[in-house]
């Protein structure tokens, strides 16, 4: 609510000009208003200089005094329309500044909803950061499962005649036998499942791009070793860039 009436102070200002007009310094109109009242300024200084009680019974010392309280009602009830007209001025970012703490609350109890939910769907209580820690041994242990089945690449394979020599050849396309495919199946279900239990905070773009990488990771065909240990390190790198959203 304002403090001011319009009218209140279109009145004060009325009466100020009808006050100045009948002291004959005025015509009663705006425009003239800053004129009269420096005429009655000069005009109050006179009477006041002929003695102030001579100029209270028998000059226009009263007069110009009721004047002077009359532009000083105007004045105050001016500056308070131009206060509220600041106020409703700046009234979208008051209510901005105030909407701060709601958006805060409303962030924070989001995301501690989001993560409780998640513990919950796992009937597991544990910070976000613990699960990701757990889901970054899962891929160690791929790793370490991968590296000790190429072993093979170590190994010398069959001789070959290159340019008239018997030269080793390593056998480079080396893959997972049934046994280690099933051991690596196993860890990186143990993965996902936690990857899906964490979406959200996780989000759903970042969880389905890694659910392809792995998906990738068992291409028909039977990709090697070697390629599956690069695509595992293109795995970790976006499984890193998950610490951000937590």
């Amino acid at each position: 609510p304002r403090m001011v009436d319009p009218f209140a102070l279109l009145n004060e200002q009325t009466s100020l000009d009808n006050m100045l007009m009948d002291l004959g310094v005025g015509d009663g109109t705006r425009q003239s208003r800053s004129a009269a009242l420096a005429a009655a300024s000069r005009m109050y200084e006179q009477e006041v200089s002929g003695g102030a009680l001579r100029g209270i019974f028998r000059g226009k010392v009263a007069q110009l005094m009721l004047i002077q309280i009359q532009q000083l009602k105007a004045d105050l009830l001016m500056a308070m329309d131009q206060i509220d007209n600041l106020v409703d001025a700046n009234r979208l970012n008051v209510q901005l500044v105030a909407s701060i703490p709601a958006v805060l609350i409303l962030f924070f109890g989001a995301r501690a909803f989001y993560l409780f939910w998640s513990s919950a769907r796992m009937k597991d209580f544990r910070l976000p950061h613990d699960v990701h820690a757990d889901m970054s041994d899962y891929l160690k242990k791929v790793e370490e499962c991968l590296v000790l089945s190429n072993y093979q690449l170590d190994a010398p394979g069959p001789t070959a005649m290159e340019e008239g020599t018997e030269v080793p050849v390593a056998r480079a396309e080396a893959c997972l036998r049934p046994k280690e495919m099933g051991q690596l199946l196993l860890l990186l279900h143990s993965y996902l499942t936690l990857l899906d239990y964490m979406s959200p905070p996780f989000p759903s773009k970042q969880s389905d791009s890694i659910h392809q990488s792995v998906q990738n990771l068992f291409m028909q065909g039977q990709m090697s070793t070697t390629r599956q240990l690069e695509l595992l390190k293109v795995i970790q790198s976006k499984h890193a860039n998950l610490l951000k959203y937590i």
